[in-house]
């Protein structure tokens, strides 16, 4: 009995040292899986989860739901504005007297605007330990960990051939030639990015209810989770201007309700509805300095409160259990979605708060993601621990300012029940 207590445990520790990443977590650039189904309602049971998923793209949809680059999903970029009204311009200096003259121009159409394009990859592991108490009680962690990476990164003048701001003029020949100078002046660059790093873990407090008894149904189960998620995610690199970060950067407290029903003794239907409210925080942001200015790249920077826009998911699933052995095939959709954000500017003088909030990228995104899911069950009726493995692939059908990243990944899995 000892020993088989020793094994057990070397095994959970074994699988918690694994690299991981919270895929439940809602984001703009990947398609994320469908949520987890209810929890099984069965004290003392211990559930140990790891997941790997990864995906790319080179297109997204914009504001308007149109298929573009995914470095436009915000728009053209308007360097022909980039430095109106940024703080601490010096005409003196080359680069600024540049900046000053160029946004002194008239406007022509696209002048000015930049069309970039690019690579983006991520890739995502993580492990979620769930531990059921008693009377459907339940604690759940979720630790994770992702590789972010925006690469082959490029750029096409948008500027029109006619008029008196154009492809040729003086000013905009000299901003192109001294871009990257203009940049590393403001400590920023337009340069390939990426990085390895913790995403924002998650600690869940739940409870969970079965029910086999009914006339009708084969089962009803319900599950109803409360939490917190901590930034321990390494936030988007303000010196970078295409990095993106591996979490939200504020604390979070997710709300998640999950319902499956099972018919027919082989189907199974559920649905799932959650959301994750975020507190505001106060930090350094690349800003906006004028409505005109556009997309990634920002010269100022400064401190602002930041309302992060609340994260919302709704979906539902049909799933054939155990069709073929252990075999089970899922089909799902769900809507995933970030509301807007809204910065309040420490010095508005500096950073007025219309124009610091004009800021495409702080527009809410949403998307409509189909999943499809297959899963083994290794467990045997003698056995008190019930290994698992399933496959998965996220397509992203529509959306608004998101990137079209299909996520294609897997998890293997072990339920056991401690005999107190």
């Amino acid at each position: 009995m000892k020993k088989r207590f020793i094994s057990r445990t070397f095994f959970v520790i074994a699988l918690l040292l694994a690299p991981s990443s919270a895929l439940g977590y809602r984001h703009f650039y990947r398609a994320g899986p469908y949520h987890s189904e209810p929890r099984a309602d069965k004290n003392c049971l211990t559930s140990v989860d790891v997941s790997v998923l990864g995906g790319s793209a080179t297109k997204g949809k914009n504001g308007s739901k149109t298929k573009v680059d995914t470095l436009n999903i915000y728009g053209l970029h308007n360097m022909h504005k980039l430095g109106d009204g940024v703080p601490g311009l010096n005409v003196a200096n080359i680069d600024d007297a540049i900046l000053i003259n160029l946004a002194a121009l008239p406007n022509n159409g696209d002048f000015g605007k930049l069309l970039f394009t690019g690579k983006f990859k991520h890739i995502g592991v993580n492990v979620t330990f769930t531990q059921n108490w008693c009377d459907g009680f339940f604690t759940q962690a979720v630790l994770p960990l992702n590789k972010m990476e925006v690469s082959d990164i490029a750029f096409t003048d948008q500027s029109p051939t006619t008029g008196i701001s154009n492809i040729n003029t003086a000013e905009w020949v000299q901003f192109k030639a001294r871009f990257n100078d203009i940049l590393t002046r403001h400590t920023t660059t337009k340069a390939d990015t990426s990085k390895t790093s913790f995403g924002d873990m998650e600690l869940h407090l739940g409870w969970t209810y079965n029910n086999e008894t009914s006339n009708v149904l084969d089962f009803f189960d319900t599950t109803i989770k409360v939490g917190l998620t901590l930034p321990t995610g390494k936030k988007a690199n303000r010196s970078e201007a295409f990095s993106i970060g591996s979490g939200y950067e504020h604390v979070g407290i997710p709300v998640s309700f999950d319902m499956a029903l099972g018919l027919y003794e082989w189907v199974t239907w559920g649905s799932h509805v959650g959301g994750t409210f975020f507190l505001k925080k106060t930090a350094e942001h690349r800003m906006q300095t004028q409505a005109d200015q556009n997309g990634f790249i920002k010269l100022g920077k400064g401190d602002a409160k930041r309302d992060l826009g609340n994260v919302w998911d709704v979906g539902t699933y049909f799933k054939a259990d155990h069709v073929a052995g252990g075999l089970s095939l899922m089909v799902g959709y769900s809507f995933q979605s970030q509301e807007d954000t809204t910065l309040e500017p420490t010095d508005i003088n500096k950073f007025p708060s219309a124009a610091a909030n004009s800021d495409e990228m702080l527009k809410k995104w949403r998307m409509h993601v189909i999943h499809t899911a297959a899963e083994y069950d290794l467990s045997e009726e003698s056995c008190d621990w019930n290994p698992k493995v399933c496959f998965f692939y996220n397509h992203p059908v529509s959306g608004k300012r998101i990137f079209n990243t299909n996520t294609f990944g897997g998890s293997a899995g072990v339920n056991f029940t401690w005999k107190w």
